[in-house]
């Protein structure tokens, strides 16, 4: 699956237009009076802006890096005034860490996570099943897409993997499929989580709050994952 647009809501716009295009260094692909879309590797990112009320939106997120260059890229972010979250180890799923980079075993991927504005919880993974490695310096032009977005359920996880299995050409990745799911590869996944279980390594409890989504899938057309806000679009290949 790729992930070729993704757009989520802000209530912190201005801020989030001067973290990502000016402290990162992401292109900036297009700026309304109430949105903007940067430039992820493939995927175009697009956060909309929405009134500040008593809960503020923050997602999951995780873009692929380049499966040699999890040092590099952690150096780079540091650079740039970001602060690296703390990881821990959990045995029990799989999950090793040393200081702040995690070691996924069951996708043999490493990772470490940071925050933006927003406080959405961003996540950059060197998966070493792919074959991306890269001699250049890391930097923002060193993101090579999108390739998770979290979807937070209500205890409703093996459902959704149903509904969404049924209706796009994905499948189980990684996950227990009762209370957590990756489905999809490498490329591109759908992250189901029972909100009752925080992200990981944050352990923040998750929200649901709109997600529009375009992914490359032979099964064209429109779907959303009702009753949640999440709602995703199929298309066979890319818009020029």
């Amino acid at each position: 699956m790729r992930i070729i647009e993704l757009e989520l809501r802000t209530s912190h716009l201005a801020e989030m237009k001067v973290f990502y295009t000016e402290r990162l260094g992401f292109v900036l692909a297009d700026i309304t009076e109430h949105s903007i879309t940067i430039v992820a590797g493939a995927t175009r990112l697009t956060f909309v802006h929405e009134e500040e009320g008593s809960i503020l939106p923050s997602y999951h997120l995780a873009m692929n890096i380049p499966e040699n260059q999890i040092h590099e890229a952690k150096s780079w972010l540091l650079a740039k005034g970001c602060q690296v979250l703390s990881a821990a180890p959990l045995p029990y799923t799989g999950i090793q860490a040393n200081e702040d980079i995690a070691y996924f075993e069951g996708m043999d991927a490493h990772a470490f996570y940071f925050e933006d504005p927003s406080g959405n919880l961003v996540e950059l993974i060197a998966r070493h099943r792919m074959d991306n490695a890269s001699t250049k310096p890391f930097d923002h032009e060193s993101i090579l897409n999108v390739s998770e977005i979290g979807f937070p359920l209500r205890g409703s996880v093996s459902e959704a993997i149903q509904r969404l299995d049924s209706r796009f050409d994905v499948t189980p990745y990684n996950g227990d499929g009762r209370t957590f799911q990756m489905l999809g590869d490498e490329h591109g996944m759908f992250i189901l989580g029972d909100m009752a279980i925080g992200w990981y390594p944050s352990m923040k409890i998750p929200e649901v709050h709109p997600i529009r989504m375009t992914i490359l899938d032979p099964k064209v057309g429109e779907f959303q994952l009702d009753p949640y806000p999440y709602f995703i679009r199929a298309v066979s290949e890319r818009q020029v």
